[in-house]
C-alpha cells in the first residue's frame, strides 16, 4: 500500500514511527507492506520517492533540521506542491493529518476531495472537513469505490466509529453523552487536586495534549465539533453548524463546584451531548458534576469515554485513551489496515 502523508506535526511523526516499528507485525498479521511514497507540509517542504522514503532518514533529518526536505522555497509556503502531489502522484492511501482549522477547512477538504475523486482511500484526523461536509465526502467515497475513514477525529485511539460500524449493526443510536476532550479531562483532574486552570494548562501543554490554540480545547469548541461530527455520522444530523450548539468550557468551573463534586463522591466533567428530540436533535457542551454512579465519572486523566443510548441494547460505554499524538496516530494506522483489508 503506497501512502501519501499530508502533515508532519506530532501526529504525522508518530504515524511514521508506528509504520516503522510495526512493519513486521503488519506484514505477518495482515499481509500488508506500507510504503511511504510522499510527505507534504505547508511550510517545511515536501518529499516524494516512487521507490519509497526511508522513514529512518526522514525522522533523523527532521529532528536535526526541523524540515523534511533539503530545498525549502523562499516563500515558505508549499501549498501548491502539496496539492499537485495529491492530484498527480501514484498512491493508494492519503493520510490527512494537518492541523484542524475550523474557520478555514477548505485546503484539507480539497485534498480529501481530489483523492476520493481519483478513487484513493483516505484516512484523516482533521475534524474541519467532517464538520461541514461529512455526508458529501462519504457519498463521494462510495461513488468512487474508495474508503473514507476518520476514527482519529473524535476519540483518538479509542475505537468509536469502528465499534459502531462493526458491533452495532441493526441498532439505532438515539443519544450520545461523552467526555471527548482528553486535555480538559486531564486538566480537571489536576484542578481537583488543587492546581489552578493556568497551572493545569501548562502541564497539559508540556505533555503535548493541547491543540495549537489551547482555547479551542478549554472553551469547549473541540468537544462541540466532535459532538457535531457524531451527530452527523451516527444520528442523521445535517452538516455542522456551531452556532446551533450550546457551548461552554472549563473556564467556568469554580473551586466551589470542584469541592461539591468531591464531597458527593462524583467528579466534574466536560460533557458533550447529542440527543434526538421530537423537534430535532440537540447538541450541547458544558461542565457538569456527574455522580459517582455515572460511568463517565470513572473516565480518568487524558482519557475519553462515551455513553451511547441505543434502541436495542440500552446504554453502552466506549472508553479508552484520549489525548496525545501516539494514540491519534494509532487510529490512523488502524484505519489504514481497514482500508487495506477492504481492498
Amino acid at each position: 500500500m503506497r501512502i501519501l502523508l499530508l502533515g508532519f506535526g506530532n501526529v504525522g511523526r508518530a504515524f511514521c514511527e508506528l509504520l516503522h516499528t510495526r512493519r513486521k507485525r503488519l506484514l505477518d498479521r495482515f499481509d500488508l507492506s506500507p510504503l511511504l511514497v510522499g510527505v507534504a507540509t505547508r511550510t517545511r517542504g515536501c518529499v516524494s520517492a516512487d521507490e519509497g522514503i526511508s522513514i529512518d532518514r526522514l525522522l533523523e533529518f527532521e529532528n536535526r533540521t526541523g524540515k523534511i526536505a533539503e530545498s525549502v522555497n523562499s516563500r515558505g509556503d508549499h501549498s501548491d506542491r502539496s496539492a499537485a502531489m495529491v492530484a498527480e502522484m501514484e498512491y493508494d492511501l492519503l493520510v490527512e493529518c494537518t492541523s484542524t482549522n475550523i474557520s478555514s477547512p477548505g485546503p484539507a477538504t480539497e485534498h480529501i476531495t481530489v483523492a476520493l475523486q481519483r478513487g484513493k482511500h483516505v484516512v484523516t484526523s482533521n475534524k474541519g472537513p467532517l464538520l461541514y461536509g461529512w455526508k458529501k465526502l462519504c457519498d463521494m467515497a462510495e461513488r468512487n469505490n474508495a474508503r473514507f475513514l476518520y476514527e482519529a477525529t473524535v476519540m483518538a485511539g479509542t475505537p468509536f466509529f469502528s465499534f459502531i460500524r462493526e458491533c452495532l449493526r441493526g441498532a439505532d443510536v438515539v443519544s450520545f453523552e461523552g467526555v471527548v476532550n482528553g486535555t480538559c479531562n486531564y486538566m480537571l483532574e489536576l484542578m481537583n487536586q488543587g492546581s489552578s486552570l493556568d497551572e493545569a494548562l501548562l502541564d497539559a501543554r508540556r505533555r503535548g495534549f493541547t491543540e495549537p490554540d489551547p482555547a479551542f480545547d478549554i472553551e469547549g469548541w473541540d468537544s462541540a465539533v466532535k459532538a457535531l461530527i457524531v451527530a452527523q455520522a451516527i444520528m442523521g444530523y445535517p452538516p455542522g453548524n456551531l452556532s446551533s450548539a450550546e457551548v461552554s468550557g472549563i473556564r467556568s468551573v469554580t473551586s466551589t463546584m470542584l469541592r461539591e463534586a468531591s464531597r458527593s463522591g462524583g467528579a466534574v466533567r466536560l460533557i458533550a451531548r447529542v440527543e434526538k428530540k421530537p423537534g430535532g436533535t440537540r447538541v450541547s457542551v458544558g461542565p457538569e458534576i456527574v455522580s459517582c454512579d455515572s460511568l463517565l465519572s470513572r473516565i480518568r486523566g487524558a482519557s475519553n469515554g462515551a455513553l451511547l443510548g441505543t434502541d436495542s441494547l440500552g446504554e453502552i460505554l466506549v472508553a479508552g485513551g484520549g489525548a496525545g499524538p501516539v494514540r491519534t496516530a494509532f487510529a490512523l494506522m488502524s484505519d489504514m489496515v481497514t482500508a487495506a483489508v477492504s481492498r
